[in-house]
């Protein structure tokens, strides 16, 4: 009889883990209670790098690295050759992985790319950005925060606007009625730039939208949806 409880003692030893611990809803959100273990404890604030504590060990986490976002793959008109760009969030101001705004919102009456039909004289048979028609005067708004590095008559563009994003990234506005910020001032996405108009060589109220890539002049609809906005 002792030999059997023996073995069934045995048998229900090594049935058992050392340690049986069920995770309760505390440990899976926040990590370890600190009334079940006051040797071990974490420490997290948005502010400052995570502390870690074990024993009399203590040792500062390192510091989460960026977020990354998708690579914006683009496509050259003058070679017809893809490239990709990364860009992180939350690094310096000028970055492009931040806040994207519509510029306006119209309809896409001229894309971007090849036009044999040319709608008004002057204007090339290659179109560098899209057009989004809408009516004179409607407000039209910075596509993302930068430096605005043009604000003037520009020729065929009429009243145009340039802004840098940084990181090579530019973006342009034309045929604009009144343009509402000055060359050298700084935005956010969503900041008011112009007015909507119908200067320079243009056959009707509408807004041109360009974007740049290390200055070679990109799809904006596909460069756009590519940072979550879509024209159109």
């Amino acid at each position: 009889m002792l030999s059997v409880l023996v073995v069934a003692g045995i048998a229900v030893t090594n049935s058992m883990p050392a340690v049986a611990v069920t995770p309760t809803a505390g440990t899976m959100a926040g990590g370890l209670d600190s009334a079940s273990s006051q040797a071990q404890t974490f420490v997290a604030a948005a502010a400052v790098s995570d502390t870690i504590t074990r024993d009399s060990f203590t040792a500062e986490a390192k510091p989460p690295e960026p977020v990354l976002v998708a690579p914006v793959t683009v496509q050259s008109a003058e070679t017809g050759e893809d490239s990709s760009e990364v860009y992180s969030a939350g690094t310096d101001a000028g970055t492009v992985a931040g806040a994207w705004a519509l510029p306006v919102a119209g309809r896409i009456t001229s894309p971007y790319g090849p036009r044999p039909d040319r709608p008004v004289a002057g204007v090339g048979a290659y179109h560098y950005g899209t057009d989004l028609a809408t009516s004179c005067g409607t407000p039209v708004v910075a596509a993302a925060a930068g430096t605005v590095v043009a604000a003037t008559y520009s020729g065929s563009y009429g009243n145009w606007i340039l802004i840098d994003h940084g990181n090579g990234v530019q973006t342009g506005y034309a045929h604009n009625q009144d343009l509402l910020i000055e060359e050298g001032a700084t935005v956010e996405a969503g900041d008011l730039i112009a007015l909507v108009g119908s200067t320079g060589a243009s056959s009707g109220c509408h807004l041109h939208f360009e974007t740049q890539v290390d200055g070679e002049r990109v799809n904006p609809e596909l460069f756009m949806s590519k940072v979550g906005v879509f024209l159109g």
